[in-house]
């Protein structure tokens, strides 16, 4: 079961985070509980320091008169549990950028608001992302795409699990698959087939490449940033298209 951290210095957004992330557990009927729900940051890392594990988190960037920040205690987090998963809850949506820029692994990122529908679904992208890309958390008979790499050699790869697809600069002819657990594979095909078998999950952000919408979390100067810190390209003509359509802001 996914244990899930949360904390805010604010009341009011602490619970109303923590009944949202319950609500859309219960609804959603997912492997997932609330551990820790807290507005003292001192309060996670004990919680931690007596129950270690791969938590997700839920995590206020400012958290007000602390001496430490929320991307200080993301880097505490970090260092003692590094395959832990951070998501930052902010209302300052221009601070993506300097996170990204930090250096500190974002998984993603939700804008707080007090639309309670658009915060569920936010947490439930976050929290169905960290349970399929758990090992066995993938359900049976999921959609998957056959990749042909020999003569009469394939690999079928679990659509939920691409992140995203661009053409192959090293190679004439072939295209890269990119998945969620950092690994790739490079097959002959085109970009326009594979939009073709991919499904209504997926788009061009550019030219040359076709991205997972349900991965997406911000977009940048030329680029489109995926939850857990991976990047992509971006053209600036369709810049205005993968933010509507993929529901996020640029930063």
């Amino acid at each position: 079961m996914q244990g899930i951290i949360i904390c805010d210095d604010d009341k009011f957004m602490l619970d109303m985070s923590a009944e949202v992330a319950f609500k859309c557990i219960e609804k959603e009927n997912l492997n997932a509980r609330i551990v820790c729900a807290t507005q003292d940051s001192a309060e996670v890392m004990l919680y931690i320091k007596k129950n270690p594990g791969d938590y997700l988190y839920f995590l206020d960037i400012d958290l007000g008169r602390t001496a430490l920040n929320g991307v200080d205690i993301a880097r505490l987090i970090k260092k003692q549990e590094p395959f832990s998963k951070i998501v930052f809850v902010t209302s300052h949506a221009d601070m993506g950028m300097d996170i990204l820029k930090s250096g500190v692994e974002a998984f993603g990122f939700i804008e707080k608001t007090a639309d309670k529908g658009k915060m569920i679904q936010a947490y439930k992208k976050y929290i169905r992302l960290v349970l399929e890309n758990n090992k066995g958390n993938i359900p049976m008979g999921e959609p998957t795409v056959n990749l042909l790499i020999g003569i009469d050699e394939y690999v079928s790869l679990p659509i939920s699990q691409i992140l995203y697809v661009e053409t192959d600069k090293a190679i004439s002819h072939f295209v890269r698959y990119h998945t969620v657990d950092g690994s790739d594979l490079s097959v002959r095909d085109t970009i326009e087939s594979v939009l073709q078998k991919l499904g209504d999950d997926f788009m061009k952000s550019h030219r040359s490449v076709i991205i997972n919408k349900n991965y997406v979390v911000s977009v940048s100067d030329g680029v489109v940033n995926f939850a857990g810190g991976e990047q992509a390209d971006c053209s600036f003509r369709l810049k205005n298209e993968v933010m509507k359509k993929c529901g996020v802001k640029k930063v």
